[in-house]
Parts: structure tokens; C-alpha cells; sequence
């Protein structure tokens, strides 16, 4: 588990994870995670870790203090705030553990 805090008006890189899923509790602010089961380009940095793809029909979710959003493994994501800074832990989930 970690706390990520993104200053306003943040745009972070498309991720996906392939050995975990992340949840996210959402502790101050907003944001909108962008989400989606299928991508194409991107770099791979490490064993199962892709950064900088393009999500294809991407779902957006806007997601404020108190709630929690789980990601699947193998879905690409990322993070855009607002005009505030925003706080959440993130919750690394090995893939096929449940929850």
C-alpha cells in the first residue's frame, strides 16, 4: 500500500499491470480514472508493467473522497484531477488473490 498525492490539474501516464490489480481509497479531493480492458502501443519498463499505451473505448469514472475503485489486472488506466490536490492510497493486489 501506498499514498499517491497528485497536485491540480495533474494528467498522469496510462498504466497497465498484468500481476496485480490496484484499489484505490480515495482520501481528499477528486479525480477522473480513465479505464479500459483493451490497448494498443506503450512501453514495457519491466515484467508485466506497461507504461504510455492508448486506451481503446475508454470508461471514465470521477471518483471523489471516501470511495474505493478496484482496477483490474490487465486494464489500463490513468488518473486526471482537477482543480485541487488530490490524495488516495493505492492498494497492490496480486493477480487471482481475492479480495
Amino acid at each position: 500500500m501506498k499514498l499517491s498525492e497528485s497536485e491540480a490539474f495533474f494528467d498522469g501516464n496510462t498504466e497497465v499491470h498484468f500481476h496485480f490489480s490496484d484499489l484505490y481509497m480515495v482520501i481528499s479531493g477528486k479525480a477522473t480514472v480513465i479505464i479500459g480492458n483493451k490497448f494498443t502501443g506503450g512501453v514495457e519498463i519491466e515484467d508485466g508493467e506497461i507504461r504510455n499505451c492508448k486506451i481503446e473505448n475508454p470508461v471514465k469514472y470521477e471518483i471523489k473522497k471516501g470511495d474505493l475503485l478496484l482496477i483490474p489486472a490487465g486494464f489500463a488506466h490513468k488518473v486526471k484531477t482537477g482543480r485541487f490536490k488530490f490524495m488516495q492510497f493505492v492498494i497492490k493486489i496480486p493477480y487471482g488473490e481475492v479480495i
